[in-house]
């Protein structure tokens, strides 16, 4: 077994030895305000504990490394795999749509509408997910976060359009700038 002390490994130790600090900080915030912090926090630390041991055992990292094309198919193999190159600007164009289009989107339509459309319409478009699977993870992924955002008392944004679905597709009043 071969010690690999590099940079990459050194600051995966310094970043694992931050988190568990805030991890430890937020022990003292008010139970409503330690729930998100120690959720972040040892999913995390668990990640980073995977990347320090796969450190010594880099098989563990083989079993850890996995993209959208490895689990629902539908990207390149290994054979077709080519050297990094520089990304080309209408692929960041496309990317910053996709952004500007969500923020914009959620802003007329609200966020529970519009998430799963959006992941869905990435994942579909993007990483070639078949559609069921990729609207699966869009609805999956916004009860997370919905869910989450009720537990935390948070108030899910719903839209300016006028109120369509209550509490769910507008009704929601801009605040005062």
């Amino acid at each position: 077994m071969k010690s690999r002390l590099n940079g990459a490994f050194i600051w995966t130790v310094l970043l694992g030895l931050f988190v568990l600090l805030l991890v430890y900080v937020a022990r003292g915030f008010p139970d409503l305000l330690r729930f998100t912090p120690n959720l972040a926090g040892y999913g995390t630390l668990a990640m980073i504990a995977i990347l320090i041991v796969g450190n010594f055992y880099p098989k563990i990292l083989r079993w850890t490394e996995t993209t959208l094309q490895d689990l629902w198919g539908g990207g390149k193999t290994d054979e077709d795999a080519t050297p990094e190159k520089v990304v080309p600007w209408p692929d960041v164009i496309r990317a910053i749509g996709y952004a500007l289009g969500f923020l914009v989107s959620v802003f007329l339509f609200g966020f529970p509408a519009v998430t799963p459309v959006y992941v869905t319409l990435y994942l579909v478009v993007e990483a070639q997910v078949r559609f069921v699977w990729a609207a699966l993870v869009g609805v999956f992924v916004t009860t997370l976060i919905v869910t989450g955002m009720v537990v935390l008392h948070v108030e899910v944004w719903a839209g300016i359009i006028p109120e369509f679905i209550p509490d769910y597709v507008g009704g929601s009043i801009l605040p005062p700038i």
